[in-house]
């Protein structure tokens, strides 16, 4: 108790009470070009409450924006609503960074807790009926014709955005939904957190030398290493995530190891157990559908992609098969070509998922003569990278410089400030390319 008495002392000072110093999660970002994530001075334990005191924080800007006695303006209220919440916001990209980088078991049982909490706040700004009636009467207003296209674009964006959250609903339908959103919030953190915990928990470990037959020199030193990590030095693990399984399908030989690293890899959170995802989707999916029938939609689809690009699902769709098509097409000529490779050499076998991937290497040397392990050493990340920032520039004119002495939350991470052909301050990038527990698989960014 003594702990936790502790950290709510340190958060306090995020709402001006005396006290000692806000914790960095709440303070102000210090630092050049306006301040800087303290990404080296998180304590995962300080999230709760400091989510907490940013909530409250933002609640009291909410609160003094319907107070204003004048009738709403752009300025008093959508402006205003844009400039509240900046601690919660600043909070809210250092926990975006923690779940998907740097998740452990401590964090992941702060994110169940932290999900519906957020869910329950942002229902209770967008059913603020005080709120909507300001919004609303700026959007109806003959005001909105003198704004610029941006900010007639905004009015749009809170007034469409606060009817998409049942601004207009009822009180029954309002607490419905925000009931099936906060549900809706752990699930969405169950169903995440279980992928993980089958990414960490599922390995293929290699006792043989004879089962790396096939695999590059390189693959067989991470598995190697990853052995080493996990207490079996003098060994080889294939780790559960898309980074250690692609190699170990496209170059291993042995098809049965092949087989068990492919069905690891595709059955994450697809199995019988405490993590099994099959019942989180069956109530998701009844839950979406209910929620868009309270909100006055067909199918959570239609929800969904009202405010996007495509508009519609049948518009989507349209989209999908025009790619799906042709793509399926092309995938069964080069299954064919695979085939007819393996029947070549007498393998006796039918192309399987995970056969695909080492077959249309062999393919790609038999047609080709291109060996990816030769253009390998070319493609250093290094290398990539400059070209990667190379493209950048050729196309929108930024420039990339390294930056040293920024926080970091990791060792792996590099820092590289973006300025534009003026030389303007763009923004900073934070580089991040190498796979490791509690971090989320495959190719993806946030900002």
């Amino acid at each position: 108790m003594a702990g936790n008495a502790a950290t709510a002392s340190k958060l306090k000072g995020a709402s001006g009470i005396d006290g000692p110093p806000p914790s960095p999660l709440v303070a102000p970002w210090a630092g050049p070009h306006g301040g800087l994530p303290p990404f080296d001075q998180v304590v995962v334990a300080e999230f709760k409450p400091a989510f907490s005191s940013a909530i409250e924080a933002k609640r009291e800007e909410i609160q003094a924006i319907t107070d204003d006695p004048a009738p709403a303006t752009f300025a008093n209220t959508i402006a205003a609503l844009e400039r509240s919440g900046r601690t919660l916001d600043r909070l809210e990209a250092v926990y975006g960074v923690w779940s998907s980088a740097m998740s452990s078991a401590e964090f992941r049982a702060v994110e169940q807790d932290v999900e519906p909490q957020l869910a329950a706040f942002r229902d209770e700004v967008h059913q603020n009926e005080r709120l909507f009636r300001r919004i609303e009467a700026v959007y109806l207003s003959p005001e909105k014709a003198d704004l610029t296209p941006e900010q007639q674009r905004l009015v749009w964006l809170y007034y469409t955005n606060f009817v998409r959250a049942g601004a207009k609903l009822d009180a029954t339908g309002k607490a419905r939904v925000a009931a099936i959103n906060q549900r809706l919030a752990t699930l969405y953190t169950t169903f995440s957190q279980n992928l993980l915990a089958d990414e960490e928990g599922y390995e293929t470990m290699i006792t043989d030398p004879a089962d790396l037959a096939g695999l590059p020199e390189s693959s067989r030193a991470a598995a190697a290493a990853e052995a080493e990590r996990r207490g079996s030095k003098g060994r080889w693990v294939v780790a559960n995530t898309r980074s250690s399984a692609a190699p170990f399908l496209s170059y291993a030989d042995n098809r049965a190891l092949r087989e068990q690293v492919w069905r690891n890899f595709v059955n994450r959170g697809d199995h019988d157990g405490a993590r099994d995802n099959k019942p989180l989707i069956t109530e998701i999916l009844r839950l979406r559908a209910e929620r868009a029938g309270l909100l006055g939609f067909p199918t959570h689809a239609h929800w969904r992609l009202e405010n996007s690009m495509a508009k519609t699902p049948e518009r989507a769709m349209e989209l999908i098969q025009a790619v799906w098509r042709p793509a399926v097409a092309r995938v069964k000529e080069e299954v064919a070509d695979m085939q007819q490779l393996a029947d070549a050499e007498s393998a006796g076998i039918r192309i399987e998922p995970w056969d695909y991937r080492y077959y249309a290497e062999k393919v790609r040397k038999a047609k080709y003569d291109l060996d990816e392990n030769e253009v390998k050493p070319y493609l250093q990340l290094a290398k990539l990278r400059d070209a990667m920032f190379w493209t950048a520039g050729q196309l929108y004119g930024f420039s990339f410089t390294a930056v040293t002495n920024v926080p970091v939350y990791h060792a792996d991470v590099s820092v590289w400030e973006v300025t534009d052909a003026n030389d303007r301050h763009v923004g900073l990038f934070y580089f991040d390319p190498y796979a490791r527990p509690g971090k989320r698989s495959g190719a993806w960014m946030s900002a």
